[in-house]
């Protein structure tokens, strides 16, 4: 029986150094891409000016979010008409025991499930979904 001395061949792993930086880097920078783009939101809203109506403020968020804020007026009809979702965004607001972070929480989380999932979107979408 023959016995390896241990010891004997020292082996390089500075190439699993170089890895641990590069998967470090790509935490670093996965970490900075997922941060929330509405945290503050209700306190900078505030600071600039008072919220008139929560409600507003919810219809005015969920056309920014989908970038239909400079819409002709036309688009403005039908599905995306105004008091149409004016209604649907106070039973959202009911529903989040009248606090606007969450509600705008809701409308972020659906639309990150909408994007994921591929499919159409709504605000009374928030309520049919079962969002923690």
């Amino acid at each position: 029986m023959v016995r390896r001395r241990l010891g004997r061949h020292k082996r390089d792993y500075s190439f699993m150094r170089s890895s641990l930086v590069e998967i470090k880097e790509m935490e670093d920078n996965i970490k900075n891409d997922l941060k929330n783009p509405f945290k503050g939101y209700l306190a900078n809203l505030q600071k600039h000016k008072s919220a008139i109506n929560p409600v507003h403020e919810i219809v005015n968020c969920y056309y920014k979010m989908n970038g239909w804020e400079k819409m002709p007026k036309e688009f403005y009809t039908g599905r995306y008409a105004y008091n149409k979702l004016a209604k649907e965004s106070k039973m959202l607001y009911q529903a989040c025991n009248k606090v606007l972070d969450d509600c705008i929480w809701a409308l972020d989380k659906m639309k990150y499930l909408a994007e994921k999932g591929d499919f159409d979107w709504s605000i009374i979408t928030c309520l049919k979904h079962k969002l923690k």
